[in-house]
């Protein structure tokens, strides 16, 4: 057999590929797919500036706001995309504040919450107005129980505008039912109504109290109220409030 039919073949029957022959051509990325990069890398720039300015913005308005008689700082919560724009015309149509403990008279309210609309401010955030804000704060029970100076009662709900707790006499102890209502322009009264374990007119004048809600943050108005599982909520607006 000679050298040349000693050679391993292909099994197509051709000679093997020799080194250094030729090789692929890399394919160099299309123009589309570089332009679709780029898009992506600058949005996501752009969605980044966007947050930057809506977090900018909530934590300005929040300052100024809790300088209104907010006793801890509120969450301030701005909707709408893209938000650069609201920030350059310094206008917000529609916002979201939250806040906690605020201290208001002989109550603590647990929650104050409200829709805002119409957000307006100054050139350096230091000043604005809001155009219309609805909402709520709660009187937790077991702040109602320390206005009514009756620290031992623990108030549940017991329908839209009632409440109900165990009262220890001393000598027994019985359950009664309240009433909850709007009295004025900023008081509520909580009215005995029924009892059991005990005549209801033996107590009814020291179980019959009411707790004054005025000086609400932001000059708020109490407008109605109503009660949920977690206390006595009053229903709060205003419209036009200044700031900063």
């Amino acid at each position: 057999m000679s050298a040349h039919e000693s050679e391993w073949t292909r099994p197509d029957g051709l000679p093997p590929r020799r080194p250094g022959g030729l090789r692929r051509k890399r394919r160099r990325p299309r123009p589309l797919i570089i332009v679709l990069i780029i898009l992506l890398v600058l949005l996501g720039l752009l969605v980044g500036l966007d947050r930057f300015a809506a977090a900018y913005a909530e934590s300005r308005i929040a300052g100024e706001v809790q300088k209104q008689g907010f006793g801890a700082r509120p969450d301030v919560t701005i909707d709408g995309f893209p938000f650069v724009t609201q920030v350059l015309n310094r206008h917000f149509p529609h916002a979201h504040m939250t806040a906690h403990n605020v201290r208001e008279g002989p109550v603590t309210l647990s929650l104050v919450q409200g829709d805002v609309r119409d957000v307006r401010v100054d050139s350096g955030f230091a000043k604005g107005t809001l155009g219309r804000v609805d909402g709520t704060a709660t009187i937790g029970f077991g702040e109602l129980a320390k206005a009514a100076d009756q620290p031992g009662v623990r108030f549940t709900a017991d329908g839209p505008d009632k409440v109900k707790g165990d009262v220890d006499l001393g000598i027994g102890s019985g359950t009664v039912v309240w009433q909850v209502t709007k009295v004025g322009r900023d008081r509520i009264r909580v009215h005995p109504l029924s009892a059991e374990g005990f005549p209801l007119s033996d107590l009814d004048e020291d179980l019959d109290f009411t707790v004054p809600v005025g000086g609400l943050p932001l000059g708020l108005t109490f407008q109605s109220l109503s009660v949920t599982k977690k206390g006595v909520a009053l229903h709060i607006s205003g419209a036009h409030i200044a700031f900063g």
